[in-house]
């Protein structure tokens, strides 16, 4: 029995070293072109490289986000989620928030507090984006407009370099990252 069994691993040997030899040559006369194989080294610098940019992305946004630490902000807008939402994450950052409901409104208190940046509704019930940043007269202070429609995005973008637009919905958190970005 052991003799049977010893001449059946033989064969079973044999038909998998032919094989073997016949997937060697295929692959040698039929390329795949479009494929590069990677090898272990290949893949564990891309892995390195790729946790190397996500810590310095993350350490970015943790600098922008403390940039505006004991910051005064200004909202604009009629009272709607997405800027109470904002006033929420301004606030968890220990920001003071300073509220208007409308450009006029907005105008004033900017005069009489001096907030370090502003975060404005794109569609004032009473004037347009452009006339509240014009108005507003302080083109170093960071403006933010939020609820840009695509007519909007060029003009609001040829103000200047301080103007971050952002459409909606949108993350709390990136738009507190590009304010804090432009007052570093």
């Amino acid at each position: 029995m052991s003799a049977r069994l010893a001449l059946l691993l033989r064969y079973v040997g044999l038909v998998i070293l032919v094989l073997a030899i016949v997937l060697i040559i295929a692959r040698w006369k039929l390329p795949m072109r479009d494929h590069r194989s990677r090898g272990v080294l290949d893949v564990l610098r891309a892995l390195w490289a790729g946790w190397r940019e996500r810590r310095k992305d993350i350490r970015e946004l943790s600098e922008d986000l403390a940039a505006l630490r004991g910051k005064t902000a200004l909202l604009v807008g009629p009272e709607d989620k997405s800027l109470r939402v904002m006033r929420w994450k301004l606030e968890g950052l220990r920001c003071g928030v300073v509220s208007a409901r409308t450009g006029r409104e907005a105008v004033a208190i900017a005069a009489r507090e001096n907030p370090d940046m502003v975060i404005a509704d794109a569609l004032l019930p009473d004037m347009s984006a452009v006339d509240l940043y014009e108005s507003l007269g302080r083109h170093e202070t960071p403006v933010a407009f939020v609820g840009v429609q695509s007519r909007q995005w060029d003009e609001l973008h040829r103000l200047g370099r301080n103007v971050v637009c952002v459409g909606k919905p949108f993350d709390p958190d990136e738009l507190a990252a590009a304010i804090g970005y432009l007052l570093r």
